[in-house]
């Protein structure tokens, strides 16, 4: 998104993006539904079946999603940071996972589907009009597996556009040939319509991605951008995968209610598809807007994002809710010929209807934590909900209390209602806008800073990661606690320590370990380079225990002379309440710094940084200190 674009109204920009989307996930739908209307004329069992075996076409086809919600989440980054160059690169790493995946669920659809039908559906007939479905709609995988990263490129740099193009050519050609061999072969003939209209949308893609994404096919993938991707995509495809494999499981235990409870499921469901893709279409685009803010180091702007893009997808999808709640009949006409079916979905459309809404924020809100990378975040939140909360209530309201179709709509909505609500307060809080995507940037070794600070909670490593810098060559080191502490760890005066410690600041080398507010304000703003150290509280909690277990006799150098280790619940509590990082503190810290700060989050880090650091040391014409670990004195 360009500089010109961000200056245009919020409403604006999200329906710039939006509206493709909307119309590329709305067009699917449609003709999905179109299709559905052909099948609804076969019979409840023909419906039934493409119910169920749609249901397992979608746990195999959702193991591809995470490539294409990895592509879209580094394309969307990358785009805002203006490396537009890399797309055709991705693209190329992004095939070098999708095209062999999809030749093998290719191949296990063809192969499992009749054995997995019957299991599913006790009516004979729905299972063989399932079987027919499936392996005429397998080979689509395959070509699905093409187009699919090239969508997401699209999307990622903020093309839509040109998605929709390719949906608009698409669906009539789907639904025309649903019409002509449905009819002619039965359910099997839907399933070959998609595959038909799949391999058209493979030509047309790679015609206009020819054109539209640099460096395509001219590129090799490499292995850290395979990775990348895989790590990113790997949450989303297990979470779609399992939400694809609870829709069959809840098809297994509506079947046990009948072939018609089961077909009336199947239209509920496939109605619900257009809010639900319309929540898909403005999540992308959330998701679009928040990747391309955190590329530009702007994260209240992404958060600001994800709220607009809510809202709108509220407005959007309450005329659908409004339709389901005051007019059922008419819609469920449309696919249900006998009246007495009609006459029992029309309370369970009407609940379906009324929860349009929230369940339509909490998807978006879902997509927007993807954008952010926080992937396996995004993917949690809705495997917990449909594994833990929709299929337990389903099977007892529906099944072990007798209410039927009613009772797995009433827990469908109200698991939605909990989702949602939860994933908004999820997207309020901070952690999300820290996620990282790609390797983590390492310190520059061009030279080992001349005046470092290295903060942190008790235990978490500093007088360790002190010493070591100074063995490769850095200042001497400064442990405030000797300085700020005397014999049985007594306060030694305020304005002793200060003089001590703003003599040690004035030097143009040193290392000072230690986190005391009292004394910062000598030392941070003349620091070149101010390290904070990010360990979890049990850790440090470990750590400081064993310090005092395994060094309460002998000097010690970060111990002031006259005092022994002691580890109480005073002291367990001070760990607990200060050495976390938090948004505030870090705000705190750059205000306060005169040089660079870099969190250390964890052991990993750590090494990373002393890995940095090491060839600094070693550089021709560098000189290493051999002492070990100078100590300043404390008197």
């Amino acid at each position: 998104m360009t500089s010109n674009q961000t200056a245009r109204p919020p409403s604006a920009v999200i329906a710039r993006l939006a509206a493709p989307l909307v119309g590329y996930f709305f067009i699917q739908s449609a003709a999905s539904l179109a299709g559905l209307a052909v099948v609804g004329r076969l019979g409840e069992a023909a419906l039934a079946g493409v119910g169920a075996g749609g249901a397992l076409y979608g746990v195999l086809l959702s193991l591809m999603f995470g490539v294409d919600a990895g592509v879209q989440a580094i394309v969307s980054r990358n785009t805002g940071a203006g490396r537009t160059g890399t797309l055709g690169a991705v693209l190329a790493e992004a095939w070098t996972i999708s095209l062999p995946l999809g030749a093998l669920l290719a191949a296990v659809l063809w192969t499992v589907a009749p054995g997995a039908l019957a299991a599913m559906l006790p009516d004979p007939s729905a299972a063989a009009d399932g079987a027919a479905y499936v392996r005429g709609i397998a080979p689509s995988l395959v070509l699905i597996a093409v187009t699919l990263p090239i969508n997401a490129c699209w999307i990622g740099s903020g093309r839509p556009a040109l998605t929709l193009g390719v949906t608009l050519l698409l669906a009539p050609v789907q639904v025309l040939a649903t019409v002509l061999l449905a009819p002619a072969v039965g359910a099997g003939g839907a399933g070959a319509a998609v595959s038909v209209a799949s391999l058209i949308g493979v030509v047309l893609s790679l015609a206009l991605a020819s054109r539209s994404i640099p460096g395509l096919l001219r590129t090799r993938p490499s292995g850290r951008g395979v990775a990348t991707i895989a790590v990113l995509g790997w949450p989303i495809s297990l979470q779609q995968a399992l939400l694809q494999l609870g829709l069959m499981v809840a098809f297994i235990i509506v079947a046990r209610l009948g072939t018609a409870a089961t077909a009336t499921i199947n239209v509920l469901v496939s109605l619900s598809t257009a809010p639900i893709q319309t929540a898909v279409g403005l999540g992308t685009a959330a998701a679009t807007l928040v990747g391309q803010s955190l590329g530009r180091g702007r994260p209240a702007e992404a958060r600001l994002w994800g709220w607009r893009t809510a809202l709108g997808g509220v407005a959007v999808t309450a005329p659908l809710g409004l339709i389901a709640l005051l007019a059922p009949g008419p819609l469920l006409s449309l696919f249900l010929h006998d009246p007495a079916t009609v006459a029992a979905g029309l309370l369970p459309a009407r609940i379906m209807g009324a929860t349009v809404v929230i369940d339509t924020a909490g998807r978006i809100l879902c997509f927007a934590l993807r954008g952010a990378g926080a992937t396996r975040l995004g993917a949690g939140l809705p495997f917990a909900a449909q594994w833990l909360g929709q299929l337990p209530l389903m099977a007892v309201l529906g099944v072990g209390l007798g209410w039927g179709v009613m009772g797995v709509v009433i827990a469908q909505g109200s698991v939605a209602l909990v989702e949602g609500i939860v994933t908004a307060l999820i997207w309020a809080g901070p952690w999300w806008t820290r996620v990282r995507i790609g390797p983590r940037p390492e310190p520059s070794p061009a030279e080992i800073p001349g005046r470092i600070a290295v903060l942190g909670g008790a235990g978490s490593g500093k007088s360790t990661l002190a010493r070591r810098l100074a063995a490769l060559g850095g200042g001497p080191v400064t442990h405030l606690d000797r300085l700020i502490f005397g014999p049985d760890w007594v306060f030694n005066p305020l304005p002793q320590v200060r003089a001590q410690v703003a003599a040690v600041a004035a030097g143009e080398a040193w290392i000072i370990e230690g986190t005391w507010p009292q004394v910062s304000d000598l030392i941070l703003p003349r620091a070149d380079l101010v390290l904070w150290i990010d360990q979890p509280a049990w850790l440090r909690l470990w750590r400081a225990w064993r310090k005092m277990r395994l060094g309460r006799i002998g000097a010690r150098a970060d111990r002031p002379d006259g005092c022994q280790d002691s580890f109480g619940w005073a002291y367990a509590g001070e760990i607990l309440r200060f050495g976390a990082w938090s948004p505030a503190l870090e705000q705190q810290l750059r205000a306060a710094c005169g040089g660079r700060l870099l969190r250390l989050k964890g052991d990993r880090a750590v090494a990373r940084f002393l890995k940095a650091m090491a060839p600094a040391a070693t550089s021709p014409g560098k000189a290493i200190k051999p002492a070990p670990c100078p100590i300043a004195a404390s008197t």
